[in-house]
């Protein structure tokens, strides 16, 4: 968070773009279940460095939550370079990750937001990128979308029904 608003307020300065993406791992449960917490972690692990491997020194990866990572993209020229980082990662993820002998293929669903065009604060970019986020599960995983107008039109507390619903199922 510290360094999204450090982040904000050199883009502000600069008249500059920023991406904040809302990544997270499709079907981590699944995998979590049926090969074990501890072989989950490493799968974690594993992801967070591959996710590493496709970033710039001046980039931020942050685990925000079980099997969901923010990503902080600054100093960018728009949405062509957000989808190309995107893009990016989702060809890296195409290569399984070996984990005790088992090979495991990670997808994920990717929500962005580009500040300013998609908002001004912090919590206003992690709350956008996190509903894109959704509406990429929605339409079947395993791809990026970026904010629209038309997620933005979602009444806030039918936003948060939906993801509480969301999150019920997934822990099931």
């Amino acid at each position: 968070r510290d360094r999204l608003e450090h982040a904000l307020s050199q883009a502000r300065r600069r008249k500059s773009t920023l991406a904040v993406m809302y990544l997270d791992i499709d079907r981590f449960k699944v995998i979590n279940d049926s090969l074990g917490h501890l072989v989950g972690d490493q799968l974690l692990q594993r992801v967070a460095s591959r996710l590493l491997s496709c970033l710039r020194d001046c980039d931020t990866l942050a685990r925000v939550g079980g099997d969901e990572f923010n990503l902080l993209v600054a100093d960018i020229q728009g949405r062509d370079d957000a989808a190309m980082i995107a893009d990016k990662i989702m060809q890296r993820f195409r290569e399984p990750i070996l984990l005790d002998s088992e090979e495991v293929f990670v997808s994920f669903s990717i929500g962005i937001a580009l500040f300013p065009f998609d908002g001004q604060s912090m919590d206003t970019l992690i709350k956008s990128s996190d509903m894109a986020m959704y509406h990429v599960k929605g339409r079947g995983k395993n791809g990026y979308t970026f904010v629209s107008d038309g997620m933005n039109g979602v009444h806030p507390q039918q936003l948060s029904l939906e993801n509480g619903i969301r999150r019920g199922l997934q822990a099931e």
